[in-house]
């Protein structure tokens, strides 16, 4: 079997919080926090993407590794939950720098088999009010199909099972 994405990076970088059995992770930049429920305990590592992983262009803040929980204990089948912490309300910059990270071939590996992006925010600008972010977001979703997108207010947990 060929080594994971949570092997090959563990090779070359530290974690910001290492492998172990969670039932939830929490991340925390600028007093903007991400809370991610897995409803029940499964190994999980997360990884700084911004300045650790890629240092350079556009990057998301954090990529977790989280392992399937229906899969053959010698198998390595992971979630991968990329996540863009924002103090300010910059929310068009966070989608463009998923998009890139997403767009980053170190991060498309065979054992990751269900993909998720989070922009995590204290506010969210409403629909309407921001015809420019619905756009991208419509572009971001066509051009990610295989990606599971939303948009989580900080604090408020996310449930991914």
């Amino acid at each position: 079997m060929a080594e994971s994405l949570h092997t090959l990076l563990s090779k070359s970088f530290s974690p910001k919080h290492e492998l172990a059995d969670r039932a939830n992770l929490s991340l925390k930049e600028n007093k903007t926090v991400y809370r991610l429920d897995f409803g029940k305990r499964r190994k999980c590592v997360a990884y700084q993407v911004d300045g650790n992983i890629i240092k350079d262009g556009n990057k998301c803040d954090y990529l977790i590794l989280a392992r399937q929980d229906d899969v053959h204990p010698n198998d390595e089948s992971w979630k991968s939950i990329f996540v863009e912490l924002k103090s300010k309300n910059n929310v068009l910059h966070a989608l463009e720098q998923l998009d890139a990270t997403l767009d980053n071939k170190i991060f498309r590996h065979q054992s990751v088999n269900e993909v998720h992006a989070r922009i995590v925010a204290k506010t969210f600008p409403a629909n309407r009010a921001d015809p420019e972010f619905e756009k991208a977001k419509r572009k971001f979703k066509t051009k990610h199909k295989d990606c599971s997108f939303k948009q989580v207010t900080s604090g408020q947990p996310d449930l991914i099972l």
